[in-house]
């Protein structure tokens, strides 16, 4: 009888530790896959606000250049119209 009660309670004790064991490994996978989502979620917006920047950065570059150029022309015409007068 004693032995039986101890089997019993041997084979209980390892049936509640298996029951633990797969449901503390099954919340934690959810917590992982949780914070794993957040991360990139968090990165792919990081990432937009980086791209917005580079889009900004290349308009005003692009403006810069063509007041460059508009400049450069207009000192052309005036560097033309000076050697022609002193000629």
């Amino acid at each position: 009888m004693k032995i039986e009660l101890t089997l019993l309670i041997s084979i209980v004790s390892v049936l509640v530790g298996m029951f633990t064991g797969i449901n503390s490994v099954k919340r934690n996978a959810e917590k992982d896959i949780a914070r794993s989502s957040r991360e990139t979620a968090t990165i792919i917006s990081e990432i937009g606000y980086v791209k917005a920047g580079i889009d900004d950065i290349k308009n005003k570059q692009e403006k810069r250049d063509e007041r460059h150029y508009s400049l450069a022309a207009r000192v052309s015409k005036i560097e033309a119209t000076m050697s022609a007068h002193i000629m």
